[in-house]
């Protein structure tokens, strides 16, 4: 594929594929890949890791106006089974360097709880952060964590719904439940953690197999 253009250090310019309906929001669409992807990397600077984005994540954004219009493009890159059930909220995804989503209108109506200031921006923030999270664990996925934490990880570095606060008790049957389960809860229940420990702590036991006995035996300490 052809060479992406630095525009600075870490931001690149992505190809963006839109079908006609969207064409008139095209520059805005541009201008927001940029924002996330300088989101992310102001992220990435202040955790120490300015060198895992150097390299782009995505070769492509495909953006659509319908729903299901997107699903069937991941399953087309994904290669996954046509039948599978997706979540009625599924909105975007970064598979095989391709950044793949609905329309900011679309994604408000579909996800009304993910709306806040710049929410779009966020979203695309969040699934690079997936693939950030990867390459701070060397390629290893096995090693991300349950789903709560790998999500609440990709919220809390798009900066996603961050007055958002849980008591302890629900805290704890959240790192428990292996459903999928808010996003919302997810963000509040990673930032819980890192009052206790530093992000670079958590990540490092995440994959482990005694991470939940972990997490109680940190859950204690002082903020």
């Amino acid at each position: 594929m052809k060479k992406l253009k630095m525009i600075e250090e870490s931001i690149y310019r992505i190809p963006l594929v839109l079908p006609e309906s969207l064409e008139p929001q095209r520059d805005g669409l541009e201008e927001i890949l940029v924002a996330a992807q300088k989101r992310l990397r102001n992220f990435a600077i202040q955790n120490g890791w300015s060198d895992l984005v150097k390299e782009s994540f995505a070769d492509r954004a495909e953006i659509y106006d319908e729903q299901n219009k997107f699903i069937q493009a991941v399953i087309k890159i994904t290669g996954d089974d046509p039948s599978t059930k997706f979540p009625k909220a599924f909105s975007a995804c970064l598979e095989k360097r391709i950044f793949m989503s609905v329309s900011p209108e679309l994604y408000s109506r579909i996800y009304p709880e993910g709306i806040e200031n710049k929410s779009f921006e966020k979203l695309i923030t969040h699934e690079m952060a997936h693939r950030l999270h990867v390459r701070i664990l060397n390629g290893n996925e096995n090693a991300m964590g349950p789903l709560w934490f790998f999500e609440g990880f990709a919220i809390y570095a798009a900066d996603q719904f961050g007055n958002y606060t849980l008591e302890p008790a629900e805290i704890r049957q959240i790192v428990r439940n292996t459903k999928r389960g808010s996003y919302k809860k997810y963000g509040a229940v990673f930032r819980y953690f890192l009052k206790r420990v530093s992000i670079h702590e958590l990540i490092e036991h995440a994959g482990q197999e005694d991470f939940l006995k972990w997490l109680r035996q940190i859950e204690h300490k002082g903020k």
